[in-house]
Formats: structure tokens, sequence, C-alpha cells
């Protein structure tokens, strides 16, 4: 696929594969233009995989302890606990000159020492491939099954009256097909996913947007996306870009079709690498979503994401981040939500096989009905040392705090430290 294919999957649709393209190798130890010191190839400390005949493959696993001094993000009755982190990844991929054929597999799990209703397991399986038509034409396929949790310092999942992480899993199907005509590129794209919710055991609700006990399921619900997008390539690594999307989302149980929903967006957009330096890609649009049920207001709103990133030296890489779009609620007093986040990242190679990392962001939650808003923030610092080609050690401090809320929303500090080993493969 061209470089310029790629701009407009990636405006298309962000996130919806997550960890599981299939990205070109670089060669081992150079450092192609743009690329960030968290993402350059480290030819004496990237480890070497598995060779398979065509294939390669990879594994890694990571254990630590960690703190987390307010787990279910409360102003009152705060909970602290120390955790253990394991997690493993492992990943097939092919070494073709053309097509490609991969697959992945990841999890997570987080155990409380004391608490653990707060305990949680996340983990993705995916195969995807590509078929190439020509050297500028080619066809992609994926299929993910996923399980994440909603975080009970969330505002969504505090509203509605629970106070442990929700459990949900997701089947994803994704085609797309991509085009060049000397400097029009084209992209079409299809995504499915359906979401399903655990009945987490919960106590009775106790907020407006409350549900009943171990009634999580009610707001399952599928997602289906279709999108087309062109760009234009000014200059090598130049392009300027126009998406158009189209989203439906049907609520499984029938006592929640008035949340069913239609939204179309529309967006303009620019990939730029300004000289090597200064890096940008983005896009800023227009959304309208309407809803099935009379009483529920259509929403209306500005939709953008974008990326910014400075590299002042080769040791540094400064990266900001934004990103504006509409969530579903599993409140049920709301049916969705706009999502305005930001974060600041610095990125310094302080030794060949030193990382250090700092980071600060910012999310800023709204509801349309009932009329209510949150803001988020967060710091933290990072570090990771490279032992050798199989070995890393990863330490992280983090401090969040809800900094504005609506009345009737909790505000909130919390310190959160983690210490992991890494070995891979």
């Amino acid at each position: 696929m061209t470089a310029g294919g790629w701009r407009i999957v990636a405006a298309l649709g962000a996130g919806l594969l997550p960890g599981l393209a299939l990205a070109q190798g670089v060669p081992r130890g150079e450092i192609q233009r743009g690329q960030t010191v968290a993402d350059r190839p480290r030819a004496d400390f990237d480890p070497i995989g598995v060779r398979l005949g065509a294939f390669r493959a990879d594994v890694a696993a990571e254990a630590g302890l960690g703190y987390d001094s307010n787990i279910q993000g409360t102003r009152d009755n705060r909970i602290s606990d120390g955790f253990a982190n394991f997690g493993a990844e492992a990943s097939l991929r092919s070494q073709w000159s053309t097509h490609a054929l991969g697959a992945t597999a990841r999890i997570l799990n987080r155990s409380h020492f004391e608490e653990s209703t707060q305990d949680w397991t996340d983990f993705a399986v995916g195969i995807s491939g590509r078929y190439d038509v020509t050297p500028d034409t080619s066809i992609d396929a994926a299929y993910n099954f996923v399980q994440e949790h909603l975080s009970s310092t969330s505002v969504d999942v505090q509203e509605a009256g629970l106070q442990r992480p929700v459990p949900y899993t997701y089947n994803e199907l994704q085609a797309q097909a991509q085009t060049r005509f000397n400097r029009i590129g084209a992209v079409v794209l299809g995504n499915w996913r359906g979401y399903r919710f655990d009945n987490v055991d919960a106590g009775p609700a106790t907020t407006p947007g409350g549900i009943p006990p171990g009634q999580v399921s009610l707001f399952d619900f599928d997602s289906a996306i279709a999108a087309f997008g062109l760009n234009y390539q000014l200059a090598p690594g130049r392009f300027v870009n126009f998406v158009v999307r189209y989203q439906n989302i049907t609520y499984q149980d029938g006592s929640q079709r008035a949340r069913d929903s239609d939204t179309w967006a529309a967006l303009v957009g620019a990939t730029y690498d300004f000289d090597g330096v200064w890096g940008f890609n983005g896009e800023i649009g227009y959304l309208r979503r309407e809803y099935s049920g009379p009483d529920l207001k259509e929403l209306s709103a500005p939709t953008f994401a974008g990326t910014l990133t400075w590299q002042p030296t080769l040791l540094t890489t400064v990266g900001a981040t934004v990103r504006r779009d509409v969530r579903e609620s599993i409140r049920g007093n709301a049916v969705s939500y706009v999502a305005t986040t930001g974060a600041l990242r610095v990125d310094h190679e302080y030794l060949r096989n030193v990382i250090l990392g700092g980071e600060i962001g910012v999310e800023y939650d709204e509801y349309q009905q009932p009329d209510q808003h949150s803001t988020d923030l967060y710091a933290g610092v990072s570090a990771r040392w490279l032992i050798n080609r199989n070995v890393s050690l990863v330490g992280s401090y983090q401090y969040a705090w809800r900094a504005n809320a609506s009345a009737g929303l909790d505000d909130y500090d919390r310190n959160l430290v983690l210490v992991r080993l890494r070995v891979a493969l």
C-alpha cells in the first residue's frame, strides 16, 4: 500500500484496528524521516524475533507491581491498594515482498492484593491480511475479538451506579480497498463491531443514571461504519485529505431501541511533513447524529483529530495530540456524550538504552441529556531501561485528578505507580 493510502485509512477510522496493522518493516538500525524517539529501531537492543520460514514471530511477556491511591476515583471513602500486573503479546507476520498475512494476540491482567472486585483482564486476538492487486492498489481484511473494560473511575460508570470495572467484548470485521491514480488516492472502508457488556454484580442503583443490578447488557449494541476518502499528493510526504463517514448504531434489547442512531460526518485534513523536524497529520469536520427516539434531541458537533510532532534533535521528540468524537453511554438517563481529549508528550533518549518520557493530558466529557460535564487531567513520567535485546525494565508514575465537574459528579485525585519487567524474543 502506498503511504498516501495509509493516510486516508487513518482518517477514515483511527483506532479501528488497535495493535493489528500490517506495517511495513524498517531496515534495522536506520532512522527514517519523521520517526520518533519512542518508535525508532535500535539495532543493539531490539528483539530479533523468530524466523519461521516466510514468517516472523515475536513474543513478549511482562510482570510488575504497582500502587493505586484511589482505585474507584471517589472524593470520599477512598480505597487504595497494591496490585500485580501481568501481560503478554505475540504476533506472526509474513515477510513477503507483496501481499501480507498476520495474526496477533495480547493479554493484560491487573490483580489487586485486597480489592479483588477491582480486578480486570483485557485481551485481544486477531487475523489480518492484504492482497496487492498492483503496487498502487490493494485490498485489506481483518477479524478481531477483543475484551476491554470501562474503568470504575469514569463518569459514565460512576453515574450508572456501578462501583467496579465493567468488562465488555466486541467482535470486529473490517474490509477496505485503496488505490492511487497519479497524485490522487482513494479508500473505501467498511467496519462492523458488536459490543456486549458483562452483567457485573453491583449494588442497587443510587444515582439518577443508575441501572438495575446485573442488567448492564441492556446496553449491548452493534455499530456499522461505511466511509470513503480521497487525498491529493502535493509533494512527497504532503497530502490533503477529504473523508465522508456514516455510522449506524442498533441496540439489541427492544427496550433500548430509542437509542438507535444514524451519524453522518464530513472531514477535511492534511498530512504534512514540513522539513523532517515538524510533522502534522489531522482532520477537522462536523458530525450530526439522529436518534430513533422522538424524545432524544439530535446531536450536532464539530469533530477533529490531529497529531503534531516536533523533533528538535535526534534525541528528543515532542508530540501533541487532540481528538473529539461521540461515545456511547451505559447510563440509564444518557445515550451518548462528546469526549474531547488532548495530550502533550516528550520522549528523550538519555542514553542509547535509557528512554525517558513525560506526558500531560486532559479529557473533557460533555453530556447533552442531562446537561453535565467533567474535566479530567493527568500528568506522568516514565523511564525505560533496555538491559539487552531480550530484557527491559520500565517504571512509571501518574497523578490524575478531576479538576472540574457538574453538580452531582465526584471530583477526586489519584496517584498511580507501576514498575514492570519485560522479556521479549
